[in-house]
């Protein structure tokens, strides 16, 4: 969500004038070309509350921003984010060098701010605390040409005790499902070809706007060309439509070719939901379900709603409905109270479920959230120890899965150039793992049968497959 909203304010500066040159984290070099930090005008950060390391990285770069500043103090420094969200003006008093403050729901007013600041020299912040904090607008900026990020719900009514996401993004909100069709349908007329639906609870989606009206309102006509997504008389116009149907509704859209979403919740993760994946090629043959600790224990007291079994069952019917399917998860290590015992049914869980790949990371405290009332007495060492096992583990897992691949033929998307050699690609197969391989730039936003011969950090690297094999016809899907 936060690449999506960095996308949005880039797109706004520039339609009001700015000139946005990227992230920079040095200094230009006596006699260098370009603009380094002691040259910008204006440095924002759009920051993350997720995690305690993230918070940290910013504090540090304040600081140095901090110093940039004493040397030009008409240097504008700005936050975005979910971390103003959380600290809110706390932050200008621990940072005088801090100018302005963007919350989640304030992007659209993002030039205007920095005017503000820059004709007054006064701190300014705006953060909003109601509504919904998506912005779809045609002025975004996105970073390829085949690719859009598209956010359709935000906030999370999920209770869990370690997430500051409540807090910082609020309440559940979707947006209407009549306004999802509309934007998919705008971007694929531009020439996106994939699209990722985003979500903090993303299949927890129910398009029943802000005002409590149904998604499928007859006053609404679809873009010219496309079928209507809702009829009048179905279900749909007398109930609010639900994350399957809204998947339904995408795979019609002539040109999108792909469909994928992140991230779920377990509880939410239905078989009707299934069923959807199954029968459309469209949606990504990979499912990302976070399942955080493998301990019934653990699980209850971070309020997770499901215990192991229940999800393992959930990955079994997936995993029965669609053979080749991907599955990715999170997992925290050291949680308040986890002992050796629940340690170890996680790293079972890992064994038992075999995910192809896993983020995996230590338990850090968050002020505000509920687990922050509870002791957080896993000993740093034992946190470590924990993390690097798991991580390891989960790397064993992930390479023999990833071996099952060599030498099979897939259907791969050519998405841009490489970024190390002038010559190769970079594509994604049905399951979005990346593959690299030489080629033609013509190639890029095309379909390619690849053939996977290699592996390196995670990496395929294949080669386009030298008979020709017939692809699919436009809007037909991954196959």
């Amino acid at each position: 969500m936060n690449e999506y909203d960095s996308e949005v304010a880039t797109g706004l500066l520039e339609a009001a004038g700015f000139k946005v040159v990227g992230p920079l984290t040095q200094p230009s070099p006596p006699g260098g070309e370009g603009k380094g930090e002691g040259d910008a005008d204006v440095i924002l950060m759009n920051t993350c509350s997720v995690r305690e390391h993230a918070e940290e990285r910013v504090f540090s770069r304040l600081g140095m921003l901090g110093k940039i500043k004493r040397t030009n103090p008409d240097l504008i420094v700005g936050l975005m984010g979910c971390m103003v969200e959380e600290h809110k003006e706390k932050l200008f008093q621990r940072f005088p060098q801090l100018d302005l403050m963007v919350g989640t729901r304030n992007v659209k007013e993002l030039p205007a701010l920095i005017e503000e600041v820059a004709r007054t020299r006064k701190q300014v912040a705006r953060i909003r605390q109601d509504g919904i904090s998506i912005e779809y607008t045609d002025l975004i900026h996105r970073r390829g040409k085949f690719h859009a990020w598209l956010p359709i719900m935000t906030g999370c009514d999920k209770v869990c005790t370690f997430c500051i996401v409540p807090i910082t993004r609020g309440a559940e909100v979707s947006m209407p499902a009549r306004e999802v069709f509309r934007e998919a349908s705008r971007l694929v007329g531009e020439g996106v070809k994939c699209i990722t639906l985003l979500g903090q609870n993303v299949n927890s989606y129910n398009g029943r706007d802000v005002a409590g009206s149904v998604a499928g309102a007859s006053s609404w006509a679809p873009p010219p060309g496309v079928d209507p997504p809702i009829r009048t008389d179905s279900r749909a116009s007398r109930h609010a439509v639900l994350f399957p149907e809204l998947l339904e509704m995408l795979c019609r859209i002539e040109g999108l070719e792909r469909i994928s979403f992140t991230t779920s919740h377990p509880s939410d993760a239905t078989e009707e939901l299934f069923q959807v994946i199954a029968r459309n090629p469209k949606i990504s043959r990979r499912f990302h379900l976070p399942l955080q600790s493998g301990s019934d224990r653990i699980l209850k007291r971070m309020k997770r709603l499901h215990t192991y079994e229940d999800y393992k069952k959930k990955i079994g019917r997936l995993r029965e409905l669609v053979p080749d399917i991907s599955i990715t998860t999170d997992i925290i290590a050291g949680f308040s109270g986890e002992t050796e015992e629940d340690y170890q049914a996680t790293r079972k869980a890992l064994e038992e479920i075999r995910y192809d790949g896993a983020y995996i990371f230590k338990y850090s405290v968050r002020a505000g959230t509920p687990a922050a009332n509870l002791p957080d007495d896993v000993p740093q060492e034992v946190k470590g120890r924990r993390n690097c096992e798991l991580l390891d583990l989960q790397r064993e897992i992930s390479l023999e899965k990833n071996q099952g691949f060599l030498g099979s033929t897939v259907r791969v998307f050519v998405e841009d150039k490489s970024a190390k050699k002038e010559n190769e690609l970079l594509g994604r197969t049905p399951h979005e793992k990346k593959v690299v391989f030489s080629g033609s730039r013509n190639l890029i936003g095309s379909f390619r049968q690849v053939i996977l011969l290699d592996i390196k950090n995670e990496t395929f690297l294949g080669e386009i497959a030298p008979s020709p094999f017939p692809l699919p016809q436009r809007g037909r899907g991954w196959g």
